[in-house]
């Protein structure tokens, strides 16, 4: 083979390659993104149900600092849930126990938590979270008290149940994918469990 031939050869390579490199790329991204999101989705979904166990435990509770308390409380929900979701930012929502922006879809909602963040509620079981009781027999504990508009928390007693719902905004890394939906992927995960208070 002549040199003319091989300067021809790798010229119509690297062009190729020129022509197929973005897709690929695309392509890898792409797939990271879904590893991502499904890695996020199953670590929410974890960080719920632990939440929601928490919430509906028995009294003598005693949480993650070692301090024991007669009952469980939001924030000692809200600390077991960012426990097993360590590497994400999971901050309680100015309404912890409802109700959940746009009757609870979080898609179409006006109100989302920033890129890369999320939301937890502690409610009943309902899709908007508006009903009674809406959070775990201590009450608030060290949280702020909740914000004009919000429901103000009404402890479950016997065995009601009480509902964790976590909502992640998950922020791709592909550019095509950003610029297509931007900031709204959520990702959202819940637990319902009945509380296991005996009186």
């Amino acid at each position: 083979m002549n040199d003319r031939a091989r300067r021809s050869q790798r010229s119509q390579g690297m062009t190729e390659f020129a022509l197929i490199a973005p897709v690929l790329l695309l392509l890898i991204f792409a797939v990271v993104d879904f590893g991502r999101g499904l890695y996020i989705y199953t670590t929410l979904q974890a960080a719920a149900n632990e939440g929601a166990r928490t919430a509906v435990r028995a009294s003598y509770y005693i949480d993650p600092t070692g301090a024991r308390h007669e009952w469980p409380t939001d924030a000692d929900v809200a600390n077991s849930v960012q426990a097993h979701a360590a590497a994400m930012t999971l901050p309680v929502d100015a309404c912890p126990n409802g109700p959940l922006p746009n009757g609870g879809n979080p898609q179409g909602s006006p109100t989302l938590p920033p890129s890369n963040q999320g939301w937890i509620f502690i409610t009943d079981p309902s899709a908007a979270g508006n009903g009674v009781p809406n959070g775990p027999r201590g009450g608030l504990g060290t949280l702020p008290a909740p914000v004009s508009g919000c429901n103000a928390i009404t402890p479950a007693v016997g065995n009601e149940p009480i509902k964790v719902t976590l909502w992640y905004n998950f922020q791709p890394i592909t550019p095509i994918i950003q610029q297509v939906v931007g900031n709204r992927i959520i990702i959202s995960a819940f637990a319902v469990y009945r509380a296991e208070y005996s009186n």
